[in-house]
């Protein structure tokens, strides 16, 4: 195994990291907060053949990183080299209105720290300075009607837009896939009345959270794997639709189609 303290110092960055070895191997690469739990920036499974390079972006970043690789089907492998390389985040110049701007204040902090946060049964406030925004941090969020734990990751309040978000969920994902989580919530209640589409469109929430988070430079591949995995639960001829449009979005929006990189 491969494991390195990386000085991040809440930068804007992305790492290049090239592992190389003899023959085909696979590795679980993955970068998290150094010393605390459930606090993942990234962490993908990697099929390396000889050489390969793979980079990791970091819109957000704590003050310090631990760097991870080993060989995901030999943990004891030790017979390979990783070395990294730190670049500059490549953006896109997005228009964020100044709501949107304070909300994503909310949105990293609760992303950053809610893996090594506690939740409860009644639900933990986690606000915006001014209160403009809430996120209810429950352990499972209890269904309105039955009381019931509800099988989501997040939802939201169409009157109140108070976000609930569940830990059990929370703790799997990485701090890409929360942020695109948030955002999808967000989008439903800020961004869908805004132009023209009723609060409950998954589409326009999903376009919506997709055009701030691509922007901002998170990887496209927690967003993929976050939908999947929730699409995978629920195989609907509608779900499978949205998933074609969300990846046609990514490649449109890689294409400069939507905004140009800075």
């Amino acid at each position: 195994m491969f494991g390195e303290k990386y000085a991040s110092e809440n930068k804007r960055f992305s790492l290049f990291v090239t592992i190389t070895c003899t023959g085909k191997k696979e590795f679980r690469v993955w970068a998290e907060d150094y010393g605390k739990k459930n606090s993942r920036y990234a962490d993908r499974i990697v099929k390396v053949e000889g050489s390969r390079t793979i980079h990791i972006n970091f819109p957000v970043s704590p003050k310090a990183l631990f760097l991870g690789v080993l060989n995901a089907q030999n943990p004891k492998d030790t017979e390979f080299v990783v070395t990294t390389m730190e670049a500059p985040l490549t953006t896109y110049n997005i228009w964020l209105d100044e709501k949107t701007k304070r909300f994503l204040t909310l949105a990293m902090y609760f992303s950053q720290t809610c893996g090594f946060s506690a939740a409860s049964d009644r639900g933990r406030m986690f606000r915006s300075g001014n209160d403009e925004f809430a996120i209810r941090y429950y352990n499972l969020i209890p269904d309105p009607k039955t009381g019931d734990p509800m099988n989501t990751p997040a939802s939201v309040g169409h009157l109140t837009g108070i976000i609930n978000a569940a830990k059990v969920k929370m703790d799997q994902f990485t701090i890409p896939m929360r942020m695109i989580i948030l955002l999808h919530e967000y989008s439903h209640k800020y961004k869908n009345p805004r132009i023209g589409l009723e609060i409950g469109n998954e589409m326009g929430a999903d376009i919506n959270a997709l055009y701030i988070y691509l922007g901002l430079g998170f990887s496209k591949v927690d967003a993929i794997l976050v939908f999947a995995n929730i699409f995978y639960k629920a195989q609907t001829k509608g779900n499978i639709e949205r998933m074609r449009k969300i990846m046609d979005y990514i490649k449109r929006f890689e294409n400069q189609e939507f905004a140009e990189k800075n």
